[in-house]
């Protein structure tokens, strides 16, 4: 038996909490928990698990550099309407790569938020 039960929180580094917590809003549809304050902001999806974008001094990022020197991001997010997603974040202005084939895996794109957090953005396992 396993004991960690479920992911519950992820936290996000970022300069401007005003900021991201809208574009996290206005890009993927989370939810605010809590009023956004100058240190954090809570953000929620459906499913319950929540984001946390915590106030750095300087901008860093989450990515990470993996051994055939592809930079990685650690969050996959599954959404609805895949391909009408990416065209809304596409026209919106986002930072998006193309959207690609993962060997059978299903297809998923790359969006960047303000500060360069990379997300991996899924349509979820083909059926």
């Amino acid at each position: 038996m396993s004991i960690v039960k479920e992911i519950n929180c992820i936290y996000i580094p970022t300069t401007d909490t005003e900021e991201s917590a809208k574009w996290y809003v206005n890009n993927l549809g989370l939810e605010l928990i809590r009023p956004v304050d100058e240190n954090q902001a809570q953000l929620r999806i459906p499913s319950g698990q929540a984001f946390f974008l915590i106030k750095t001094p300087t901008r860093t990022t989450l990515n990470f550099i993996q051994n055939e020197g592809i930079e990685q991001s650690v969050l996959t997010l599954e959404v609805n309407d895949f391909h009408g997603h990416y065209s809304r974040m596409k026209n919106g202005g986002v930072k998006i790569s193309e959207v690609s084939e993962n060997e059978g895996c299903g297809l998923n794109f790359n969006a960047y938020d303000p500060d360069g957090n990379k997300l991996d953005i899924w349509s979820g396992w083909p059926k």
